[in-house]
């Protein structure tokens, strides 16, 4: 992992903020497999960034979330982890995750922050390395962002395309790529703040369309199924977590 001045490159936003209205509760506060669900996605932070802010919106959230990390982590929270953690009330109330990634990169303090919901607790260590190090070895052309992406199973958005070959993503277009990316797991730069405050002004509150204004993003493809199907599993209702101990 790269530093600089003796601290870490990057930052982590965890997106809290939502309203989790299919699930009925608030989904990061969840326990499953014994821990809050915000709990497992920090505790695989560790060693790898220089701080974590937790976007919520609003101060209640803020103090039970505050209180449940209380009694989950032995001493006091920041003890448990080795970059520092912040809470921060989202800027703008219910426009989505896109204004949650704004309030995100407003206070981190470093220039690059990997972007997690709340609601993905199995992103794995190996994952994170990887954008990481893709991101450390593309900062000399000055990237954007980091965006992973796969190749769906549902292929008829495309057909009629006769030069396009669904087992070598590089024909796929970029437009292909934004279509099929998962841009709650990826990394952004915060120097591209406002082109998030243009797209609230217009009211267009879509994460993909942030990434089609970056001038310089870097697509990185998930081909292994089985770690797309754990890293970025998310849990939306009650169902999803039948197969889990909770």
């Amino acid at each position: 992992m790269m530093f600089m001045n003796g601290q870490k490159l990057y930052s982590c936003i965890v997106l809290s903020g939502g309203m989790s209205r299919r699930m009925g509760q608030d989904k990061g506060s969840m326990i499953i497999q014994e821990k809050p669900m915000i709990l497992h996605i920090l505790e695989r932070l560790n060693y790898k960034i220089n701080d974590a802010v937790i976007v919520l919106n609003d101060a209640q959230r803020i103090a039970d979330y505050q209180s449940l990390l209380n009694q989950y982590c032995e001493g006091d929270i920041e003890s448990n982890f080795d970059f520092s953690l912040e809470f921060v009330e989202d800027e703008i109330k219910e426009k989505g995750p896109i204004s949650g990634i704004m309030t995100g990169l407003k206070n981190i303090k470093t220039d690059y922050a990997l972007v997690l919901p709340c609601d993905s607790p199995f992103i794995s260590e190996d994952n994170i390395d990887a954008m990481f190090k893709l991101l450390e070895e593309n900062l000399e052309s000055n990237i954007d962002a980091i965006i992973p992406f796969h190749i769906k199973s549902n292929k008829d958005k495309f057909k009629g395309n006769g030069e396009f070959n669904f087992n070598d993503a590089s024909e796929m277009t970029t437009d292909m790529k934004i279509a099929n990316s998962e841009p709650l797991h990826s990394i952004y730069k915060k120097e591209n703040l406002n082109k998030i405050d243009e797209l609230l002004k217009e009211d267009n509150l879509y994460v993909k369309s942030f990434i089609k204004c970056l001038k310089n993003p870097c697509f990185i493809e998930v081909d292994n199924k089985v770690l797309f199907e754990k890293d970025f599993r998310n849990f939306n209702r009650k169902e999803d977590l039948k197969d889990l101990e909770i």
